[in-house]
């Protein structure tokens, strides 16, 4: 039985996955794989080297290799005969965000040493009336704490009065704020979608105490939020 081939890990996927000639031909394209797009990314334009992208898509260096090789093959076949190019497919995973450091430089999920691509990461926390202590509900936060290296701003949740959907509204105003990271008590389906759409991180705060819990999520000590409640579809 053949050994079963190991999903390449990738940073994130590509923004742009179509490319089209200038005479906008779109029959015939030469499909590059988001892991062969990978390779090209990390060693192209991030300057890796073969054993660099090896040990961070998780593969071994000759696999590497022979990706890589493929990858170059189709771009001059893409190049040299004017035909559209695609990216789609492959054998890949994504990464987790829960590496000690991404080190690729273009990964918008979140690092445990509370930066993100070079720049410390913004913090968002719903707070209660005290403006000190994780509030218990996301969508109803009376405040929100967002903080970024020494600059921290509390600001009144636009959703928290809303007669329905307070959630999403609330996961949107977050993603507004430009966070990076949110670290709340729970949180719902729908406003989960939103978050994630966003790339946005969720932690799972440990006890009351906001300042504590921005000091664990910047330290990488605070646990991936993994479950969500269904919506309360308006109900207080």
């Amino acid at each position: 039985m053949p050994r079963p081939r190991k999903c390449r890990k990738v940073c994130c996927l590509p923004e742009n996955r179509v490319f089209l000639p200038s005479s906008g031909c779109r029959e015939n394209p030469v499909i590059l794989t988001v892991d062969e797009y990978e390779t090209i990314r990390l060693i192209d334009k991030m300057n890796f080297s073969q054993e660099e992208c090896g040990k961070y898509m998780d593969i071994a260096r000759t696999t590497v290799q022979q990706v890589y090789t493929s990858a170059r093959q189709k771009l001059a076949e893409a190049l040299v005969a004017g035909r559209p190019l695609k990216i789609e497919g492959g054998e890949y995973r994504l990464c987790s965000g829960q590496e000690a450091y991404c080190n690729c430089g273009g990964c918008k999920r979140h690092r445990l040493d509370g930066t993100q691509g070079g720049r410390v990461m913004k913090i968002a926390i719903p707070l209660d009336d005290t403006r000190k202590e994780v509030c218990v509900s996301f969508g109803r936060a009376p405040y929100f704490l967002f903080a970024q290296e020494e600059q921290v701003e509390i600001l009144k949740n636009p959703a928290a009065s809303s007669e329905g959907g307070a959630g999403l509204q609330a996961a949107q105003f977050v993603v507004d704020q430009g966070a990076d990271a949110l670290v709340t008590v729970r949180c719902g389906e729908n406003a989960a979608e939103v978050l994630k759409e966003a790339e946005i991180s969720i932690y799972k705060s440990r006890g009351n105490d906001a300042n504590e819990n921005l000091k664990a999520c910047r330290e990488g000590k605070l646990e991936t939020l993994t479950h969500f409640h269904a919506g309360y579809h308006g109900i207080r």
